[in-house]
């Protein structure tokens, strides 16, 4: 598994919509970029990406942005990325990344059930780790940082 650059983006930006989640305001694209320090050319491809999985919502105009779908206590880290890069382990012999697909070596492949087992691990992870859990170590950590005179 490799986590792209495009993936690390994209978990930023939701993480932008998921501290400003409280705020009836979209946030802008242009705001998330420069808070998250994401290049507009990809944050523009990776909020199309990701309004077209139903993780984010747009609204159009001067008071236009976007926010996300749902409560962010419904969102995974692994969501996100499946929905950048598909499945977390990809087989060259299984072009769909579906486990359960005969590549025609099934008797004789020792190899496939370790896979499998390699990509439920990463996804027990991923999949656990909602950006609500996120956002409570965001803020922790500047609450950390602040100091007081």
């Amino acid at each position: 598994m490799k986590i792209s650059a495009r993936d690390e983006y994209a978990l930023s930006a939701v993480l932008e919509l998921a501290l400003n989640y409280d705020g009836e305001a979209p946030v802008r694209v242009q705001d998330i970029a420069q808070r998250q320090g994401i290049p507009m050319k990809f944050l523009f491809q990776i909020m199309q990406i990701l309004k077209r999985v139903d993780v984010v919502r747009s609204k159009r105009g001067t008071e236009g942005g976007y926010v996300l779908s749902k409560h962010p206590s419904q969102i995974t880290i692994g969501e996100v990325i499946r929905s950048m890069s598909g499945p977390f382990v990809q087989l060259s012999c299984l072009e769909s990344g579906n486990f359960a697909d005969d590549c025609g070596k099934q008797s004789t492949c020792h190899f496939k059930p370790i896979w499998a087992e390699v990509d439920r691990a990463i996804a027990g992870i991923l999949n656990s780790i909602t950006f609500e859990e996120l956002v409570r170590r965001a803020r922790m950590s500047q609450q950390q940082l602040m100091y007081h005179i």
